[in-house]
């Protein structure tokens, strides 16, 4: 089965899907989220974007979705949010990574309202969870991980729709990315362990999808 077929199929009901892939490989991400956002549908859009110029980060995303997202918000530190950031996104901004509490506020805020006023689907982006880890405890940030996929998992239906017509609403998934080479495998197997499905990069372009129950 071709690997854009599995992906669709197996990570249909993932709130969460962790990215392994080294930086060096960073290029790559492209075809990771066609992957796991790309298609027809609108999307909203909400970033974690801590260590790259946000203008970049939002042109590949736009790449990425063969368009721009119907909505696009990031959370960043001031030094980052300068004046090239890009049109028709919302910035916003925390005094450091390591304030996990307000990046969780942002979040909700957003994926929030976008459930009640959109009919897009919602993709939260969080690059990287390396940086993240530079200032937090692999403990603090499994349990902000925790919290924030099971706030995406509770927006994957919408029960006021299923007294009228039975159908879903578009739903939310987050995308978390990891560079394995930097870290403990110790740290890798913990982060996995809260997702759906994990999609590994294998090298020469390649991509490999591990899902559990």
């Amino acid at each position: 089965m071709e690997l854009t077929d599995r992906v669709t199929r197996e990570t249909r009901d993932a709130a969460g899907v962790l990215v392994l892939r080294p930086h060096s490989e960073s290029d790559s991400d492209l075809t990771c989220k066609r992957l796991l956002a790309g298609g027809s549908r609108p999307v909203n859009l909400f970033g974690v974007c801590f260590s790259r110029p946000l203008t970049r980060w939002y042109d590949d995303w736009v790449a990425a979705l063969d368009g721009p997202p119907e909505n696009a918000a990031v959370v960043t530190t001031p030094d980052r949010a300068t004046d090239d950031a890009p049109d028709g996104v919302a910035v916003e901004t925390v005094p450091t990574p390591a304030d996990l509490t307000s990046v969780g506020m942002q979040a909700t805020r957003y994926t929030g309202s976008w459930a009640d006023d959109s009919d897009a689907a919602t993709i939260v982006s969080m690059e990287s969870l390396d940086l993240l880890l530079r200032y937090v405890p692999l403990k603090t940030l499994y349990r902000f991980l925790h919290v924030l996929v099971g706030r995406l998992d509770a927006l994957g239906f919408d029960e006021r729709d299923t007294a009228s017509t039975d159908r879903p609403r578009p739903g939310a998934r987050g995308l978390f990315f990891l560079d394995p080479t930097t870290q403990k495998e110790t740290t890798v197997t913990t982060l996995e362990s809260l997702f759906h499905g994990v999609l590994s990069y294998e090298g020469d372009g390649q991509w490999r999808l591990r899902t559990q129950s």
